[in-house]
């Protein structure tokens, strides 16, 4: 993986890049696996259930844009492969992850696990003090996925709809 400076993964059939304009229907898909789940539950009827997604998903880009407007976006690739999209944001002291995002088969298999050590490699390895994260507080599974990952909770920092975690890159 390559972002201008290296982040390597052990496993070699992971590899990052960046998104590309071509990426844009993988990154609208993804979004949609990710947030199709959640809103079906609403029940709604599937055309308007693609339409909220297609808002939001409109609304999500423009947002990060917006917050994070260095924030480089990269395509997580397993064996070559697009299974995900990590959204990152790296400053001389702080890297934070904006969004990362798999595809269902991707997930629970060591993608994210990896990539996450690698992007908390290449940090510490450019002298970052902290990689930080936004969580939101009804994804469990995510919270339990960072905490594994020796993130911690940043109580001051947090909101009513999301938890912020840190994780210390102290060498």
């Amino acid at each position: 993986m390559t972002l201008g400076i290296d982040v390597v993964s052990p496993d070699v059939r992971l590899r990052l890049r960046s998104a590309e304009t071509a990426d844009e229907p993988f990154l609208r898909d993804l979004f949609g696996s990710v947030k199709g789940a959640q809103l079906a539950a609403a029940g709604l009827p599937p055309a308007m259930l693609d339409l909220v997604l297609a808002q939001q998903y409109r609304a999500q880009v423009a947002g990060h844009a917006a917050q994070c407007p260095a924030a480089q976006s990269l395509i997580i690739l397993r064996d070559a492969a697009p299974v995900g999209r990590l959204l990152l944001d790296r400053a001389a002291s702080r890297w934070h992850v904006v969004d990362l995002a798999l595809l269902p088969g991707a997930r629970n298999a060591g993608v994210g696990r990896e990539i996450m050590q690698a992007v908390a490699a290449a940090a510490r390895e450019q002298d970052a003090a902290v990689l930080s994260l936004a969580v939101a507080t009804t994804n469990d599974d995510a919270i339990r996925f960072y905490v594994r990952l020796g993130f911690r909770d940043v109580a001051d920092n947090a909101t009513a709809s999301h938890r912020m975690m840190e994780l210390p890159l102290a060498r």
